[in-house]
């Protein structure tokens, strides 16, 4: 399917291929749908303090440094979170990296390493070895057509290891899912959006469970730490996004100004600040359009369209730009997962 036989929204420039999308009888996709209801930040912002403050008392009262735990791999929503809880808000954040694995450019490499000791924030880097990364690339490559089951599930599951370990019951998120994600039972922009159990599952994990991407070799405890854990305990884990309005150039311009946070230029997309945590980003993009038949630009566009930055039609201009592109470095990124860009796609084509 190419962009330009794909059915897409008529008013942003989402395509049928997104996963779990639907359409109206004006042709207008569930995510434009999702994102028109009106709502009362100041009370959203009251509820916000209100939880906040009881945490604060909980950690006090438990003689925890830390009043909650920020997720942070040094991207723009991220550097905004941790800004956000100890500059606006007051928090004492333990601040938690599962890191991919994979190098960083120097920018990136500088945002996730300076900006939470700039922030005067405890910082746990957790990453697992390059055998069984690699190994986990080519078998969810292969499930699932994306390679990055690995980071999706660690980013979720170890925090909530790390929660449950240090007593921080409250964790601070950024963007939440509501704001993009169309698959069955959705969120809503209501605030009560949060992750637990089954959050995880849906959201992170997806319908993939770790026996189903289980390398030869390995066993379900060498996955241990991309696993939710087993024994309840005690977890709010809230979205920003669902108290304050998510505006990423506001967000930007405040990481830049305040922390000095680097962008760089993509090939994928024209917005510079877009995942600086993972040059690995382009090789995910390769397997998107091979997967789904579009790209990065599809979904970014329709996110600038629903903010009343461009119109549709500058929309499609982008997306034919940037999902025409032939993009060039695939093989060296591909390298550090031990394979050649054939062989990903070969893996890929196999789970379509």
């Amino acid at each position: 399917m190419t962009t330009k036989t794909m059915r897409r929204c008529t008013r942003c420039v989402m395509p049928e291929t997104w996963e779990g999308i639907t359409f109206d009888e004006k042709g207008i996709c569930s995510v434009c749908r999702a994102t028109e209801q009106s709502i009362n930040w100041n009370a959203r912002q009251k509820k916000l303090k209100d939880l906040l403050s009881f945490f604060k008392s909980y950690a006090a009262s438990s003689n925890n440094k830390y009043d909650c735990l920020v997720g942070y791999s040094g991207g723009k929503d991220t550097a905004y979170t941790l800004w956000a809880a100890v500059k606006k808000y007051g928090m004492r954040p333990l601040c938690v990296t599962f890191d991919h694995g994979f190098k960083l450019s120097p920018e990136g490499e500088w945002n996730l390493t300076e900006i939470p000791k700039m922030l005067d924030c405890d910082h746990l880097r957790f990453t697992i070895g390059n055998k069984l990364r690699n190994a986990l690339c080519r078998k969810s490559s292969e499930v699932m057509g994306d390679f990055c089951w690995h980071c999706h599930n660690g980013v979720g599951a170890f925090p909530a290891r790390i929660s449950k370990l240090f007593d921080i019951p409250l964790q601070i998120w950024g963007e939440p899912p509501a704001l993009y994600q169309t698959k069955g039972d959705t969120y809503e922009m209501d605030g009560s959006e949060e992750q637990d159990k089954v959050h995880f599952e849906k959201i992170f994990q997806a319908g993939v469970t770790p026996d189903k991407v289980l390398p030869y070799g390995y066993n379900l405890l060498d996955l241990q730490p991309m696993t939710w854990p087993e024994e309840a305990f005690p977890l709010r884990a809230l979205y920003l996004g669902n108290f304050e309005s998510w505006n990423q150039y506001e967000h930007v311009a405040i990481i830049k100004r305040e922390l000095g946070w680097m962008d760089y230029p993509k090939q994928e997309t024209w917005q510079p600040w877009d995942k600086n945590d993972c040059r690995q980003e382009l090789v995910r993009e390769a397997q998107k359009k091979l997967r789904r038949g579009f790209g990065k630009a599809s979904f970014a566009a329709s996110k600038e369209i629903r903010e009343g930055r461009i119109t549709r039609e500058q929309g499609m201009k982008l997306v034919n730009e940037y999902e025409n592109k032939e993009l060039t470095g695939l093989d060296e990124l591909c390298g550090e997962m031990g394979m050649t860009f054939n062989e990903l796609c070969s893996l890929t084509n196999r789970s379509i």
